[in-house]
């Protein structure tokens, strides 16, 4: 241990009122805490100045609503029973998947899939838009090649910003959205991974159960209520979604213009907790969960489930085929002699 952090702590001093046993104690604490951290949010790991700071709304500060925030109340749409395709209270929503120019192949599976679960829920399409949201492109290979899928396919977004993951370019996003469509074109406006796969009918029928006021909807983290400290709650970024007024706020809100690199799930969770928003919550577990595989279950780790809306984690094509294979994505392919597959 370093002096100058020995000496803040006030150990080695008289009447220091921290004995052996109690560093012992921070020690084990801290260990268990940045373990936790790990396995909850594997894939963000620059969480430093989530707890560094000082001054009052600094990450770490007594007064820091991301750190002291107390657990939100969470309501749970009953989505078991899909409302009808287009009707009067289905949900307008914008699905903007955050991916990278050079992902071509991932972007052609997810057009597939999606265009697939369309073609069989055709009224879907009337209520449900999916984006791929990019920033600058900067390569010029790149450029020719996304420039085709646009004029194509004319579902990219590209931002004006550097190509990050935690560096604002969800805020890029909200605010492009609440700025480029007018009022009343969607009730709400979706983050999601390029490794997710979503369910849209589960999607749709959740979504339309739910308020389409002050509404933050999604996977809550971390999803173990005994070990909930210091996180408030906030959704997973595999896929969360604000209703619109929410949207329009993060787009004119010092808050969140201010306070936008971070890990980009967490920080939106910071922004609506610092500002008293969003108080219809709606947690999608057990029905949102990452890809099991040969890892333990837990609480955000699941084996697949016929009501399932959204599966996460899906890194790799063998991860992508057994999931597809699971909700009968191939089960409209007509017998052929074209064709000889297993």
């Amino acid at each position: 241990m370093s002096s100058p952090l020995y000496k803040q702590l006030g150990l080695g001093t008289a009447g220091s009122p921290i004995s052996a046993n109690h560093l012992l104690l921070l020690v084990l604490g801290a260990g268990f805490l940045a373990l936790t951290v790990f396995v909850v949010h594997p894939n963000d790991f620059r969480l430093q100045s989530f707890f560094s700071g000082g001054g009052a709304g600094c990450p770490g500060s007594p007064t820091d609503p991301l750190a002291a925030a107390p657990a939100t109340v969470l309501n749970h749409a009953d989505a078991t029973t899909p409302a009808p395709d287009g009707h009067p209270g289905a949900a307008r929503v914008l699905i903007g998947i955050q991916t990278m120019p050079a992902k071509y192949e991932r972007r052609n599976l997810l057009r597939t899939v999606y265009s697939l679960q369309l073609r069989d829920h055709p009224s879907l399409a009337t209520t449900i838009d999916i984006r791929f949201v990019l920033c600058n492109v900067t390569s010029p290979i790149d450029a020719v090649l996304v420039s085709l899928e646009i004029i194509r396919y004319d579902d990219v977004l590209v931002l004006d910003c550097a190509e990050n993951m935690d560096g604002g370019k969800t805020y890029d996003f909200f605010s492009t959205a609440a700025r480029a469509f007018p009022n009343g074109t969607y009730d709400y406006v979706m983050k999601a991974d390029d490794d997710t796969y979503l369910l849209l009918p589960a999607l749709a029928a959740w979504l339309s159960g739910a308020a389409r006021e002050d509404a933050y909807l999604g996977l809550q983290m971390p999803c173990d209520a005994e070990n909930f400290y210091p996180f408030p709650p906030f959704m997973s970024g595999m896929g969360y979604a604000l209703s619109w007024d929410l949207v329009r706020w993060v787009a004119t809100s010092e808050t969140s213009r201010r306070d936008r690199v971070g890990p980009e799930d967490m920080w939106t969770g910071r922004w609506l907790n610092f500002a008293g928003k969003a108080k219809n919550r709606y947690d999608g577990a057990p029905r949102m969960y990452n890809y099991r595989g040969d890892s333990p279950a837990n609480c955000f780790r699941r084996d697949f489930h016929p009501d399932t809306i959204a599966v996460h984690m899906l890194k790799d094509d063998k991860r992508w085929a057994e999931t597809l294979q699971y909700f009968n994505a191939t089960a409209a392919l007509p017998p052929s002699g074209l064709y000889h597959l297993p």
